[in-house]
């Protein structure tokens, strides 16, 4: 294991996944993960702006603005898998080479959602994969904990 169980709630495994219970369905997790003007109340996002016209789906872009260790950092996503309440994928088309999917279950609780970063390194940076996974999952273990809070604070 690479991480810890935080309360039950929080597993970290060897497969490189997170997983977070929270007490709502899924279709209320996924709504609210994938909504733009919400990325800042769980994110370090300063700024998001849709750039592609209509409903969020497959094909929509974002352009975020994070701050991170100080420093301001643009990036733009793109949806490249969009099934509400049961999972999306996101791509960064310009930024880090990472890129993330999100996997809602029902659970006992109300959703199991379960997180996978996905690396694309290549060449010579490619041996520190695992070191971006883990610190991404790291990351992410933080921000998924404010997701929880906030989705069950209401």
């Amino acid at each position: 294991m690479l991480g810890g169980v935080a309360g039950g709630l929080l597993v970290i495994d060897m497969k490189r996944t997170q997983q977070i219970e929270i007490g709502l369905p899924p279709e209320a997790v996924f709504a609210y993960l994938t909504d733009p003007s919400k990325l800042s109340t769980w994110q370090d996002a300063e700024e998001v702006v849709q750039l592609t016209p209509g409903p969020l789906g497959v094909g929509t872009r974002l352009r975020e603005i994070h701050k991170v260790l100080g420093r301001r950092r643009v990036e733009i996503t793109e949806f490249v898998v969009y099934e509400p309440g049961r999972r999306f994928d996101i791509r960064i088309v310009d930024g880090p080479p990472l890129d993330g999917r999100w996997d809602f279950e029902p659970s006992g609780v109300g959703t199991r959602l379960t997180f996978t970063p996905l690396v694309r390194l290549t060449g010579l940076p490619q041996r520190f994969e695992p070191a971006v996974v883990l610190a991404t999952l790291l990351v992410f273990r933080r921000m998924h904990r404010r997701l929880k809070r906030a989705l069950e604070a209401g």
